[in-house]
């Protein structure tokens, strides 16, 4: 068959009305790129690439859905979606800090995120990396120089709430960005954006892909800052998400409010338990906090994410390795936020020094109660303790 006889069918196919059809799941657009039916058409949707399709690294419809989705639930004006969470911190961090800059990191964060900031001091970007136990005490630290506060709350590892509406007051004053990491609490148990902060970054990874099958990250705020990310971060770094990715980030959301609303009973029923076990020195979860802890909770969360941590009675190595290796329904096992239980040592025999400037005892693991039932995961963490301490 001639070339030019096969391409002309496929034109003409692909030309060709199909049947009306109403698809349930919103549809996978995968294609790299996009044409256009003149040569205006693509000189307009070239001069402004953020709100039109040209190239799926800018802009795709099936990732536009899910960036609407994901701005409507945060209460943002617009959301950009990538490849990773990292990939939506670099890019904020890389639009939004220059030379000069000094950016304040608040207690414990994701690590990946402090070694960038790290990293960034060769481009002459000054850090300052505290652990507060009242968010009066970063204002401490704000210099002439400060332009991001950057923080999670509750924070990786240990779980501390921050003032919200403090941070973003004390910022708002010197312009000053804050940004925080909001994947612990997910879109529907906090809205940070309703008490100032500027910007909402997720790992679409946790709890929105919900199933431990994508890599994915946004970011969330206003308009002017988004498409400032768009513009430099997202489009200079490439961290692209793919339409299949953000496909599954959508189907994630639709069942996102009944999956956190089990996680949120789940937690409850499993710190319940443990929190009488004498085998476990302490609790990290705001449902386990202070006073004032708790009332940062009541104010700022409208539920419990199912993320959490326990430091063990003493620092054996050898107990905490018989402890992770008893485990049957929970697995070990990195990230969070799918069906499966994980559990995830601080410390890995080779790395004390570095586990103790985050301020983490070496007898500390972080839990994860996945979708199992919740006793299932209570009587797993239990018989595991039994095998490492005894009862």
């Amino acid at each position: 068959m001639e070339k030019k006889y096969v391409e002309n069918i496929c034109c003409e196919v692909e030309k060709e009305s199909v049947k009306e059809y109403h698809a349930m799941a919103p549809e996978i657009v995968q294609t790299s790129s996009f044409h256009f039916p003149t040569a205006e058409d693509f000189i307009a949707c070239s001069d402004d690439e953020k709100n039109n399709y040209v190239y799926t690294r800018g802009t795709n419809p099936t990732t536009e859905i899910l960036e609407k989705k994901l701005a409507r639930l945060e209460g943002g004006e617009k959301c950009k979606v990538f490849s990773s969470g990292m990939g939506a911190i670099a890019a904020t961090m890389f639009t939004l800090l220059e030379q000069g800059d000094h950016v304040i990191m608040v207690n414990t964060i994701y690590g990946e995120a402090l070694a960038l900031i790290k990293y960034m001091e060769k481009f002459g970007i000054e850090r300052t990396k505290i652990d507060v136990s009242s968010t009066d005490e970063i204002a401490l630290e704000i210099k002439k120089n400060t332009k991001m506060i950057y923080f999670e709350s509750p924070s990786s590892q240990k779980f501390e709430l921050l003032d919200l509406e403090k941070i973003a007051a004390m910022a708002k004053k010197q312009q000053i960005f804050t940004v925080i990491d909001s994947t612990w609490a997910s879109p529907l148990f906090q809205h940070p954006l309703s008490y100032g902060i500027d910007l909402v970054i997720h790992s679409c990874s946790k709890y929105i892909g919900g199933h431990s099958d994508i890599v994915a990250g946004a970011v969330i705020g206003s308009e002017r800052l988004v498409d400032n990310i768009f513009e430099n971060g997202h489009q200079s770094l490439g961290a692209t998400n793919s339409p299949f990715n953000s496909w599954l980030a959508i189907r994630g959301l639709r069942t996102l409010a009944v999956r956190m609303n089990h996680q949120h009973q789940a937690i409850i029923q499993v710190l319940d338990h443990l929190l009488k076990d004498h085998r476990i020195a302490k609790i990290f979860h705001p449902y386990c906090g202070t006073v004032e802890q708790k009332d940062l909770a009541d104010k700022y969360l409208s539920g419990y994410g199912s993320l959490f941590a326990i430091d063990l009675v003493d620092e054996d190595f050898g107990k905490l390795k018989n402890f992770l290796n008893a485990l049957e329904v929970v697995t070990i096992g990195v990230s969070w936020g799918g069906f499966e239980s994980l559990a995830l040592p601080a410390f890995k025999g080779n790395n004390l020094a570095a586990i103790e400037k985050r301020g983490l005892s070496p007898a500390h693991v972080r839990l994860y109660v996945g979708l199992e039932e919740p006793m299932s995961i209570v009587e797993d963490i239990q018989q595991a303790l039994d095998t490492a301490y005894g009862k």
